[in-house]
């Protein structure tokens, strides 16, 4: 059973159907239904296209989608308009923002709060779940999600916002486990959505120097937002800019939002004795020259990082504080009919986008 909001909730809804790697188009679809225990129907109101949707929908990730027909998108934000009986945190009209995952809840890394690195992950007789993965996602009018993916979001945040709190909470994760402290010298390789939002954490926590490496359109950004400098990535001298920035030590901590090869190997390199490397990106690339020598007679401590785990709630209040701003990212806006166009803005470089929104009236 379910409780019904004001709202009627039509049979049938508008959706981006992946129907087979490189084959979509927004569509007529069922409209789902809440019908599990702890589940919640929200209409999408705004919802993001992230860098990894175009890999998923032309088939660079082989597990993802499980199977098709499939409908992607993971970066969302709406209102609650129905709830399972067994719901008792949200009600219809609630405004709401969601993340991706959902785990199973009894595996060691759950019980530890680390539900991102879930160890039933993909195995929905667990109760995992992760949105525009291996469930339908947020490219449509409505969506069913598990209750424990969403949280209230204050009215002084937009939808377009909202839609972007999970990524803010994911750069939040790798910003935090590098250990930042007051008075550091920060390097930020990448001037997307991640990079934008770590440098502005480094900002937050007290960092002296905070350097942007990245594309130097979106870098213009990235000193508005806080870089205290900026270096072209396509400069062949990153790392030796960054050691002279630093008083030819390098930088106490690297963030790496990128995730090839090369930016891997360079944030090792511009990190100094005892300093500390996060990386957000995941390497498309194997990355079989990777200073391991360097890593262990330097004292680096090298720090992996996948997706978030419990940090949506500080991601939003360092929105709505004011310590973290979002509006700059959101270069590109669409409906969600126009699909199509919202697509070709995020995978065309001339474009320098760097978050495109769809909306939902």
């Amino acid at each position: 059973m379910a409780a019904q909001g004001q709202q009627a909730v039509p049979d049938r809804m508008q959706a981006v159907e992946l129907r087979a790697p490189g084959e979509w188009s927004v569509e007529s679809v069922e409209t789902p239904q809440v019908d599990a225990v702890e589940n919640v129907l929200m209409k999408v109101r705004a919802v993001a296209i992230c860098g990894t949707d175009p890999k998923l929908m032309n088939g660079k990730y082989p597990e993802w989608p499980p199977s098709f027909p499939f409908i992607p998108g993971h970066e969302y934000a709406g209102e609650v308009v129905a709830v399972h009986d067994s719901v008792h945190r949200f009600e219809p009209g609630d405004r709401v923002f969601g993340e991706t995952p959902s785990g199973c809840g009894y595996c060691r890394m759950c019980r530890e709060g680390r539900y991102n690195l879930c160890y039933n992950y993909g195995d929905f007789e667990s109760g995992h779940r992760q949105i525009g993965h291996t469930m339908d996602g947020a490219f449509a009018e409505y969506v069913t999600v598990p209750a424990d993916m969403i949280h209230h979001l204050h009215e002084s945040i937009s939808f377009a916002e909202g839609a972007i709190l999970d990524t803010n909470a994911i750069a939040l994760q790798c910003s935090e486990r590098a250990d930042i402290v007051a008075g550091d010298d920060v390097a930020v390789i990448g001037t997307g959505t991640i990079g934008l939002c770590m440098l502005q954490h480094a900002d937050a926590m007290g960092a002296d120097t905070v350097i942007a490496i990245g594309n130097p359109n979106k870098n213009e950004i990235a000193a508005d937002l806080g870089a205290t400098h900026t270096i072209d990535y396509h400069d062949d001298d990153v790392v030796e800019q960054v050691r002279e920035l630093t008083g030819g030590h390098g930088a106490d901590v690297t963030l790496e939002g990128v995730g090839i090869g090369q930016t891997v190997r360079q944030a090792v390199s511009m990190t100094r004795k005892g300093g500390n490397v996060s990386v957000d990106g995941v390497p498309t690339d194997e990355l079989n020259e990777v200073q391991v020598k360097d890593i262990v007679l330097r004292e680096l401590k090298f720090i992996g990082n996948r997706a978030q785990a419990n940090r949506s709630r500080a991601s939003e209040k360092l929105v709505r504080s004011g310590k973290v701003d979002l509006t700059p990212l959101i270069t590109h806006e669409f409906d969600l009919e126009d699909f199509e166009d919202a697509y070709a803005a995020t995978t065309d470089p001339d474009e320098n986008a760097i978050r495109v929104v769809l909306h939902n009236e």
